[in-house]
């Protein structure tokens, strides 16, 4: 089994800032594209000419980003730019990122997580409208409170990633099956 990571942080921060909660998250060999900061623009430079369907299991998280004026992005320009790379095929699970705890100034923190939600939305529905898996990070989020987040506001803590590791693992699992 092999498993290719997709989008922004909340992947990229588990895969090199906590590598020994990445064997029980995904069972399996992992090649890890995504980085901090990635917009859904920048799925395509991810996926590159890579075959979706050589790999048993796609992780993407993406749309926290999407919000940011310097990307320009719309839920209707994210929701293109992901169903192109959703339409390549392979078996899908969504990290639907979780918003943030706050943001850096000058940035109202409601205002981004009601933008973050939409996008979320859209992935969530994406994904699972091709038969993949949306995974409820807000759940985990939410029953951790504010232990769920760095110093930061805007990344998952250790904490967070102990309690979604399970989750992850059992929506690659099921994605397979």
């Amino acid at each position: 089994m092999t498993v290719l990571l997709l989008g922004d942080s909340n992947l990229a921060r588990l895969y090199h800032g906590l590598p020994d909660l990445v064997p029980p998250a995904f069972g399996a060999p992992v090649e890890c594209r995504a980085v901090g900061g990635a917009w859904s623009g920048s799925l395509r430079d991810q996926v590159g000419d890579r075959t979706l369907s050589d790999y048993d299991a796609i992780v993407v998280s993406i749309g926290s980003s999407d919000n940011h004026p310097a990307f320009a992005s719309s839920p209707a320009l994210f929701r293109e730019n992901v169903s192109r790379e959703l339409d390549r095929g392979g078996r899908w699970v969504a990290f639907v990122p979780p918003g943030l705890a706050r943001t850096p100034e000058p940035f109202d923190t409601a205002e981004v997580n009601a933008l973050i939600r939409v996008y979320a939305e859209v992935l969530a529905e994406l994904v699972t409208a091709r038969g993949g898996i949306a995974l409820d990070v807000r759940a985990v989020v939410d029953r951790l409170g504010p232990a769920a987040f760095d110093a930061d506001g805007m990344h998952l803590t250790r904490a967070a990633y102990q309690e979604l590791v399970p989750e992850i693992a059992g929506s690659i699992q099921a994605s397979t099956q």
